[in-house]
């Protein structure tokens, strides 16, 4: 069996090289060169195979998956600086 959750969050980064002119990181990353950095929208999937237990007949309680993805990846990057 496999479940998959989904899980959305924005953030945002620049793209520049600190080693290089404000004219060169221009020509090379246009606009994504911008100090102040730019934003992005990200999906995470997750999937999960094994034999469901034989109890629940879960693999894992979708509530406890939603529980870890906003704990380890929404909670740390959403609306975060990268």
């Amino acid at each position: 069996m496999i479940i998959t959750r989904k899980v959305e969050f924005s953030a945002s980064h620049v793209c520049r090289n600190a080693e290089l002119s404000e004219e060169e990181n221009q020509r090379i990353f246009g606009l994504a060169a911008n100090r102040h950095g730019h934003g992005h929208n990200y999906v995470v999937e997750v999937s999960l195979q094994g034999e469901p237990d034989a109890v629940t007949g879960m693999v894992l309680d979708l509530k406890e998956l939603k529980e870890i993805l906003n704990r380890e990846i929404v909670e740390p990057y959403d609306h975060r600086f990268l």
